[in-house]
């Protein structure tokens, strides 16, 4: 089990590790952007009203 996860850790921190430049403020603005894509998506989708 332990030989399967640590490869994947590994990767995992060494990800993170990469990716720590980026501020925190634009994982949440890319966050609140698919929200707003998918409450759009899902609105016209369903032309704003739930599905009976």
């Amino acid at each position: 089990m332990h030989s399967l996860l640590l490869p994947q850790l590994a990767a995992l921190e060494e990800a993170a590790s990469e990716a720590s430049h980026i501020s925190p403020w634009w994982y949440g603005g890319f966050s609140l952007f698919v929200l707003v894509v998918m409450l759009l998506v899902t609105m016209i989708m369903g032309k704003g009203r739930p599905h009976s």
